[in-house]
């Protein structure tokens, strides 16, 4: 077992889901080490169960937002930023979460910040940008709750 980086996982948040998880301990959150039993030691607990529904639904939802960006419809691209963004959050995903807040403010009309307005054009532009390092933040949050859960 792995700890998580801390660039790529908020541990403060992320703790909080590993204290869900029953007779399961990982030596590098302290916080959230319950006692072991041996027969349980290797069954993926709730928040393995998260972590893995996430990037199922990461996957579809991108292929969504291929669909939106295609369709030029903005209104669309916004909801879907705004929900992988809090699924993202939800597990302490940080730069999964940063770029999929920014999809949601370019999809309202806001410039990354959420501030301003945002040519509808410069705004399809840039979140087409964004998909890339969306496709490569989850890469690397994936393996690294690979190698945390051990898989």
């Amino acid at each position: 077992m792995t700890p998580l980086p801390n660039d790529i996982v908020d541990k403060a948040t992320f703790d909080q889901l590993l204290e869900m998880d029953e007779d399961a301990c990982y030596p590098y959150y302290s916080t959230a080490c319950l006692p072991l039993t041996l027969e349980r030691r290797f069954e993926p607990g709730f928040s393995q169960g998260l972590v893995e529904n996430f990037f199922q639904q990461a996957e579809g939802t991108l292929k969504e937002i291929q669909v939106s960006l295609q369709q030029r419809d903005l209104n669309a691209l916004s909801r879907q930023g705004h929900f992988l963004k809090g699924s993202a959050a939800a597990l302490g995903i940080v730069k999964v979460k940063l770029c999929f807040e920014k999809i949601q403010y370019l999809g309202q009309g806001k410039d990354e910040f959420g501030q301003g307005t945002s040519d509808p054009n410069v705004a399809l532009q840039r979140i087409a940008a964004l998909i890339s390092d969306v496709n490569r933040h989850l890469a690397e949050a994936k393996l690294a709750f690979q190698a945390f859960y051990g898989a």
